[in-house]
């Protein structure tokens, strides 16, 4: 059936369906896609280190065993360091709050001098965010929120594995769901696929590195408390685009401000906008390149939507998603208008120009 000649509020229609329809399965299916697409880019990862052990004749379950081994202790070095740093802020707990609760005091007393608004104390306020919950909703939501994470912490490694040692078997699926015709543009689809999103997720570790040690470093020689916590704490949100650096910014703040002085705030907030800065025109383009060619809008579009379906997770998901979303669209004749709307292609439009008078001298012709 040839879809171009139907009207255009069917076509329409079925878009927005499908759409909804997709969304929908993408919503309710969050506990087995959401580990699933985290093993995938961890994969893509891990596949050159895997590739590596299998060429010098190991075995494929063991090259991927080791692989995966070595990515889980490098993880669990850099938990351990930030763990570490915040069993050092716990026991200087209490001199912080007591110096969170003097500088709550001194703006209550200004709001209330200056602006004539009055707040309640502290204890006020906490009574009252405590009234309605019970602690059986706590303790209920907590067990669900532990043992859902613990789920999903371990399923990801064996997501890992199996996509790893079942990558060729993968492969040959999904060759054998489309005609021999279209086999050859299929298999280029898959390695551009792997080459963009191993490159992608290779360049954010390599950022990540460079924003910690840059941060750590400057805020190291401007004394402020807690420096390379900090520093890693924000170079792991830095990942969440143009949602992550604000947000690590206003939490560095907040634990500067509590801990140290005004100037060091001040200070602190100056040198991660200047970070910041370097890194979105100089770091984020040489290292992790122009990779993934994704618009500002629907970058931040996509970061938001991945908030909205599947939380902090849908918004570490949501550009590599969108990224390989606008390959296969680049590849689909019918999805080339959704590839040119993810594209960061601004040219102006051209429009060609048709002579109305010779198109119907030829339409009276030939009739």
């Amino acid at each position: 059936m040839n879809t171009s000649s139907l009207p255009f509020f069917v076509k329409l229609a079925s878009v927005l369906l499908s759409i909804v329809l997709i969304g929908y399965l993408v919503y309710i299916g969050q506990p087995l896609l959401s580990p699933l697409l985290f093993a995938f880019l961890f994969s893509m990862m891990l596949l050159p280190v895997n590739r590596l052990l299998e060429k010098i004749h190991i075995p494929r379950s063991l090259a991927v065993l080791v692989s995966i081994i070595l990515f889980i202790a490098i993880l669990l070095s850099v938990l351990y360091f930030v763990a570490s740093q915040i069993r050092i802020m716990a026991s200087d707990w209490p001199a912080l709050e007591q110096q969170l609760s003097i500088t709550l005091q001194q703006l209550q007393e200004w709001l209330h001098n200056h602006l004539h608004i009055k707040i309640q104390s502290r204890e006020d306020l906490i009574q009252i965010a405590t009234q309605n919950i019970s602690s059986t909703a706590i303790i209920g939501h907590t067990v669900v929120s532990v043992s859902s994470t613990l789920l999903f912490i371990i399923f990801i490694p064996i997501y890992m594995f199996l996509l790893l040692y079942y990558r060729r078997l993968l492969t040959r699926f999904l060759m054998e769901l489309f005609a021999e015709g279209h086999r050859h543009r299929v298999y280029t689809t898959l390695k551009q696929v792997e080459r963009v999103i191993k490159r992608y997720v290779l360049g954010l570790l390599m950022e990540i590195i460079a924003i910690a040690i840059l941060l750590g470093a400057a805020f190291f020689i401007i004394g402020i408390p807690y420096a390379w916590l900090l520093a890693v704490i924000t170079a792991i949100l830095n990942i969440i685009p143009y949602v992550g650096i604000y947000s690590s910014m206003v939490l560095c703040a907040l634990i500067t401000f509590a801990s140290g002085s005004v100037s060091k705030t001040l200070a602190l907030i100056i040198t991660m906008v200047v970070v910041h800065t370097f890194d979105a025109n100089y770091l984020m383009p040489r290292i992790v390149g122009s990779q993934v060619k994704i618009n500002v809008l629907i970058t931040i579009i996509g970061v938001v939507i991945g908030e909205m379906m599947w939380g902090i997770a849908g918004m570490f998901l949501a550009i590599p998603t969108i990224a390989i979303m606008k390959i296969v669209f680049d590849e689909i004749e019918h999805m080339q208008a959704w590839s040119i709307l993810l594209s960061d292609d601004t040219r102006p439009v051209r429009v060609k120009k048709i002579n109305l008078r010779n198109s119907k001298k030829q339409s009276q012709s030939t009739s």
